[in-house]
């Protein structure tokens, strides 16, 4: 058994739109660059509505900051970032259609987060592979890169220094791929099928095992009645958790609509949770399963990342309706061009805002990650990353 340092880098996932309407088909380039600079900048104000057992009380603090949005050239749905405690940070591009049988390849990308400049790290040429099969014995074998699908991303130290990276994937088989990792360089090392009916969608390391916990989205067996019930806030998935010992079993009292983003707490007594149908926040004891607190978002809630300072930011999407998101996938309808940063403080269960505005070209997104002083922001709808600095 390898021994874990998690860092407050956790994983999350992502919320699973399928917005093909809204994103451009075509291979990304190996490598990026800033494209644009936004001239305007964003200031940002701080509410939240916290809901502890039976109490609700509504929280609102000023904080003025100014941003510059420079949007950079990333591949299709750029949905998911990950900073590693060595400083490297990883993008995972998402297929057309994930979770579907012809859902396409996506892929998975280290970023250079001074230029922005992206490297395809999941290829035939680039994967070293080096099976475990004393933690991942069940595993088939390594995926073949031309069909990964990856989507949530997740990231942890050992004690020995090895740092991992966790990647949901949809394509050839429904999984959770594992890879150490030498600055760039990746080495698959194994994976574990997830339950039949299931769609994984954020993932985040153990802290007392090999294992990990994955968000179960929905069942990808009748996509449209699972997002309906989305819509309508019910549940549709529930946490997983998977140990070599074990295999999967469902944490206890975790059922939600559209489970996404996931992080544990700093002690690793906790489950943070990011419901998106529910458009919440949620606490889970991760032994029990009981639900500790909650906090109603304006957005529908996605991956959640860490701050240096202990808070989790979380950004969303704004959709009204299933009739919305029907739009987005099948129709014309385009994503709003806004964004929403906000920070969860996990003390006090509270939200502020950390970043908001309206960006020409950037909708939809997903990800929010913090590199020193600037903030990443990924999206699942177009080809485009929004780098915020301050001003």
């Amino acid at each position: 058994m390898r021994l874990h340092r998690l860092i407050p880098t956790a994983a999350a996932l992502t919320g699973l739109l399928v917005l093909s309407a809204c994103s451009p088909s075509g291979e990304a380039d190996s490598t990026a660059t800033a494209i644009d600079t936004v001239t305007e900048t964003a200031t940002a104000t701080s509410t939240g509505t916290v809901t502890t057992g039976a109490s609700q009380s509504t929280t609102t603090q000023a904080q003025q900051v100014a941003w510059t949005e420079t949007l950079l050239d990333g591949p299709t749905k750029p949905e998911d970032l990950v900073l590693l405690e060595s400083g490297t940070v990883f993008l995972s591009g998402m297929s057309e259609n994930p979770g579907s049988e012809d859902g396409g390849a996506g892929s998975l990308h280290a970023v250079d987060p001074e230029t922005g400049e992206l490297t395809n790290v999941w290829t035939a040429e680039n994967i070293t592979e080096a099976h475990d099969t004393a933690t991942f014995g069940e595993c088939e074998g390594p995926l073949d890169p031309s069909v990964a699908a990856p989507h949530g991303l997740g990231a942890e130290t050992a004690e020995d220094g090895t740092e991992y990276l966790y990647v949901v994937n949809h394509g050839g088989r429904e999984s959770i791929e594992v890879f150490t990792v030498d600055n760039e360089a990746l080495t698959w090392v194994g994976c574990s099928t997830l339950p039949e009916g299931s769609m994984g969608n954020g993932v985040v390391a153990d802290p007392d095992t090999d294992g990990f916990y994955v968000t179960n989205f929905l069942n990808p067996a009748d996509m449209q009645a699972e997002f309906e019930k989305a819509f309508a806030g019910e549940a549709t998935g529930e946490v997983l958790h998977w140990t070599p010992e074990k295999g999967w079993s469902v944490v206890e009292g975790s059922e939600m609509s559209t489970p996404n983003g996931i992080a544990v707490s700093a002690d690793g007594q906790s489950l943070y949770v990011a419901s998106w149908g529910g458009r919440e926040l949620v606490e889970l004891d991760r032994t029990t399963g009981e639900v500790l607190n909650t906090v109603a978002m304006e957005i529908m809630p996605d991956n959640l990342r860490y701050t240096e300072d202990g808070k989790l930011l979380v950004t969303g999407q704004v959709i009204d309706s299933f009739e919305t998101f029907v739009g987005y996938e099948f129709g014309d309808l385009k994503p709003a061009e806004r964004y929403d940063v906000f920070a969860l403080d996990p003390e006090t269960f509270t939200v502020e805002t950390v970043a908001a505005g309206e960006v020409p070209g950037f909708g939809n997104p997903t990800t929010a990650l913090e590199v020193g002083d600037r903030i990443f922001v990924g999206s699942v709808a177009g080809d485009k990353i929004l780098q915020l600095d301050k001003s």
